[in-house]
């Protein structure tokens, strides 16, 4: 079900965008995710807001920012935390990585595919900010600094 719907997403996506690559300012951006408690999250037409985060540092940034906000704060915002850990090894995952993950207070949707990651965009060490109106990308922002989340945030 859950590939199913990846590759019509993947399909309806790669449609949009003629070059199959990360998300543009215009394209459709629908999505279903498990979070760290293996829950299902989506991107869809209620979702706001993305905040994408690549690596271990941009990880680190996010934990940072929502530590110091209220725990309802990205539900508030209807904006969901992407973190991409498809490169992290396995072991690493399911013993270190994931149960920190469930003690945080805030839901974190998980990409474990490498194919899915390339659908956001990126850049090394930063946080990827992806604005929604409708299912479609309005706005794509790189920021690395906490008072930048923070203003994404607001």
């Amino acid at each position: 079900m859950i590939f199913a719907l990846f590759l019509s997403t993947f399909i309806s996506f790669s449609s949009a965008n003629p070059s199959a690559g990360a998300a543009r300012i215009g394209d459709s951006l629908v999505l279903e995710l498990k979070d760290q408690h293996d829950q299902t999250v989506a991107i869809n037409e209620q979702t706001n807001l993305v905040l994408f985060a690549a690596g271990k540092s941009t990880s680190a940034l996010m934990s940072k920012v929502l530590e110091d906000l209220p725990p309802t704060t990205l539900k508030d915002k209807k904006a969901l935390y992407v973190a991409d850990i498809s490169g992290m090894p396995g072991f690493i995952t399911k013993m270190i990585a994931i149960p920190k993950m469930q003690k945080r207070p805030y839901t974190i949707a998980i990409l474990r595919d490498e194919v899915q990651s390339k659908l956001f965009p990126q850049k090394d060490d930063a946080i990827t900010v992806i604005k929604l109106n409708s299912g479609k990308v309005t706005e794509i922002t790189f920021v690395t600094k906490e008072e930048e989340v923070t203003k994404a945030l607001q």
